[in-house]
């Protein structure tokens, strides 16, 4: 009697921790789903950033460069400058608090379904990635900052904001303080090493964007998730 006592609570305690651990699983599969059609939501917004402010840029600026000298009005070429420069990290369109918080609480084996819980786990490696390379573009941001005061006049320069630190077409027009080509050179140069890296990231987003569509019919065909 006490050996069928004992065999029974423990199918009773394995059938009650079965039960919560399916119970938790739904719970962060709704909560997945949830982060995801955040992101899916979020993310048009950077790769519409990324294409305005990054490549378009990137593409005009070698010929604005071209044409041009100190004589000649640079108003696009300040107003293009200006927005290249900026940058907006993909950390601020991602939401990842259910992942954080099954990764930190040692969970992601309740996600029973394997191809899911790989899924998930790629895709927020994927998003490090892309934050990674946002961190090199950084890099080289920085170093065309550097050598902007060698073509911009700091007034001029300074007419290319508003008020809400947004970059704009100057008001009146505004000069190159140097068109030397050897400055030129190594500025397109850079713009050039932006423009391609930038490219790469846009390319990486759109990957990520895909990958979470596949992951979310996933979860809505494996769960019953709360849309």
């Amino acid at each position: 009697m006490i050996f069928l006592a004992v065999t029974l609570g423990f199918f009773a305690e394995s059938y009650r921790e079965h039960s919560v651990n399916k119970s938790h699983e739904k719970e962060y599969a709704n909560s997945f789903y949830k982060d995801l059609q955040d992101d899916q939501k979020n993310l048009p917004e950077l790769i519409n950033n990324i294409q305005e402010e990054q490549l378009q840029p990137a593409r005009s600026l070698p010929v604005l460069f071209a044409k041009t000298n100190i004589s000649d009005p640079a108003d696009s070429i300040y107003f293009y400058l200006r927005r290249f420069i900026r940058q907006q990290g993909i950390r601020a369109y991602i939401t990842d608090r259910t992942y954080e918080q099954i990764k930190n609480a040692g969970e992601m084996r309740l996600i029973t379904n394997k191809q899911i819980a790989n899924s998930l786990i790629d895709y927020y490696k994927d998003i490090v990635l892309i934050d990674y390379l946002q961190q090199t573009l950084l890099g080289y941001k920085a170093k065309l900052l550097e050598n902007l005061p060698l073509i911009f006049r700091s007034a001029d320069y300074a007419l290319a904001i508003d008020s809400l630190d947004h970059a704009i077409i100057p008001h009146v027009h505004v000069y190159l303080l140097n068109t030397d080509p050897v400055v030129v050179n190594r500025i397109v140069i850079e713009i050039n090493d932006i423009g391609a890296l930038s490219h790469t990231i846009k390319r990486e987003i759109e990957k990520v964007l895909r990958e979470n569509n596949e992951i979310k019919k996933l979860i809505a065909n494996n769960y019953n998730v709360e849309k």
